[in-house]
């Protein structure tokens, strides 16, 4: 499947190439590469709003953890502390307020905007599929067995009796608040996870202008959609870190040779909607746990 996949992307590529004399530049230059580009870019914008409160969660179970001692039995003091953690949602929402209202406000893009953008590209892609591949733990599972689902259940029983415990009878509130957040914070990055499968093709549609790694990332799309069945093979695993590098590289030179203003404003506005709706995910899970 791989080789008829690599076969069928090199004709490909050939083709295009003839079409365009030959020449790279004005293969990337086309508007659909382009647009296809921004499709990838909308993708990235996505999984980092998750990412943005996956950081949230991580920084409120660090909170908790340090104010433990003070916590411990004063009530009060704990209620103030989680009040006062709810301030950054207020401030991040603001965020994705802002850059949607921006995106139709544009500017000149200055350096610093191209780094933040570099910077934002390639801590995704290496959190959320170069580091995961590589320690061989990249598995987002869409269906749950029922050893699975059981586990899940004892889990959540055993978390509540501990729980109850820590805030009713030994009063450690600031443990006890810790490991809630710490359980948001597994949630939010299960459901990044199984998004990652998800988005993996549309992810890499920056990659159309070298057909061989598009079509051999098709299959692996395919293969992440079946991981709770059989994990990535040694060769697979290879191959999806190729391409995650394919997309990191064609993303920085795109980056820093085109002007993407007609792009960049669709991307934003995605990007605040996505944090807005990272926050909606929040609480959800927040109020259903």
């Amino acid at each position: 499947m791989y080789g008829t996949a690599f076969v069928l992307g090199s004709i490909l590529l050939i083709v295009l190439l003839f079409i365009n004399a030959w020449d790279l530049s004005a293969l990337l230059s086309k508007n659909y590469m382009l647009f296809l580009f921004s499709v990838s870019g909308v993708t990235m914008k996505v999984l980092s709003g998750i990412g943005i409160m996956l950081t949230y969660a991580s920084i409120c179970t660090m909170a908790f953890g340090i104010f433990s001692d003070g916590m411990k039995g004063n009530a009060v003091f704990a209620r103030r502390v989680k009040l006062l953690l709810l301030v950054p949602i207020v401030a991040i929402a603001g965020y994705g307020i802002y850059k949607i209202i921006g995106a139709f406000l544009p500017g000149p893009e200055t350096l610093l905007d191209v780094l933040i953008t570099l910077y934002g590209v390639w801590s995704l892609m290496i959190s959320v599929y170069l580091l995961p591949v590589l320690r061989g733990n990249y598995q987002p599972q869409f269906k749950e067995s029922t050893t699975d689902k059981l586990r899940k259940h004892l889990g959540d029983t055993k978390y509540s009796l501990w729980s109850g415990y820590q805030t009713r009878v030994h009063k450690d509130y600031g443990k006890a608040y810790a490991k809630e957040y710490e359980r948001y914070g597994e949630k939010l990055d299960k459901i990044r996870a199984q998004l990652s499968g998800v988005l993996l093709l549309p992810l890499g549609l920056a990659l159309i202008v070298v057909p061989p790694l598009v079509m051999l990332l098709v299959v692996v799309w395919i293969r992440s959609l079946t991981l709770h069945k059989r994990p990535l093979t040694l060769f697979e695993r290879g191959l999806l870190v190729i391409i995650v590098m394919g997309v990191l590289l064609l993303s920085s030179f795109i980056i820093l040779t085109f002007d993407l203003s007609t792009t960049q404003q669709l991307v934003n506005v995605v990007y605040g909607f996505g944090i807005l709706a990272s926050i909606i995910v929040l609480a959800h899970i927040v109020t259903t746990s």
